[in-house]
C-alpha cells in the first residue's frame, strides 16, 4: 500500500501545530477598560530572577530588573523568570488598569502610597493605573 503525503507547499513558512494553548491573564488583574492593555516583549538582565506579575524597571543597559521605589516602574512581568537563562525575552504589560492586590509587589513597596504611585512618571509607552478594588456585596435597587 502506497503512502500519499499531503501537498503542503502552500503553507511553506507558516508555523503549524496541532493545537494552541492560550494562557489567560491572572483573573482579576485587569480591572478597567482604560487605558487599553498593551504588552511588549523585552529582555531581562542576565541572572535577574523576576516573579510573575511583578513590577520591573530598566537598568542602565535597558534590561529588565526588579523595580524599586524612587524609580518609576515601566511595567509588570506576565511570566516568571528564573534568572538562569541568558538574554531571555519576556512579555511585559506596559499599559492597563490593574488591581493593586493582584500585583506581586517586591518587599520594598511596603505602603499603599508606594504601590499606587509605582508607575507614576514612567516614560512612554508605560501607562499603568493601579486601582484599589473593594470587595463586598452589591445591592441593586428594585
Amino acid at each position: 500500500m502506497a503512502i500519499v503525503t499531503p501537498n503542503l507547499a502552500h503553507t511553506a513558512g507558516v508555523p503549524s501545530q496541532w493545537n494552541d494553548t492560550i494562557d489567560a491573564a491572572l483573573e482579576g488583574l485587569i480591572v478597567g477598560e482604560s487605558p487599553l492593555v498593551v504588552t511588549v516583549d523585552m529582555i531581562a538582565l542576565n541572572g535577574a530572577a523576576l516573579a510573575a506579575y511583578s513590577p520591573v524597571m530598566l537598568d542602565g543597559a535597558g534590561k529588565l530588573v526588579v523595580a524599586a521605589p524612587g524609580t518609576p516602574a515601566i511595567g509588570i512581568t506576565l511570566y516568571p523568570i528564573d534568572g538562569l537563562t541568558a538574554n531571555i525575552g519576556i512579555p511585559v504589560l506596559r499599559a492597563g488598569c490593574l488591581a493593586k492586590h493582584r500585583i506581586t509587589w517586591p518587599a520594598a513597596y511596603n505602603t499603599d502610597a508606594l504601590k499606587l504611585n509605582a508607575f507614576n512618571g514612567a516614560a512612554t509607552p508605560t501607562n499603568i493605573v493601579v486601582r484599589e478594588v473593594y470587595f463586598g456585596a452589591t445591592v441593586a435597587t428594585p
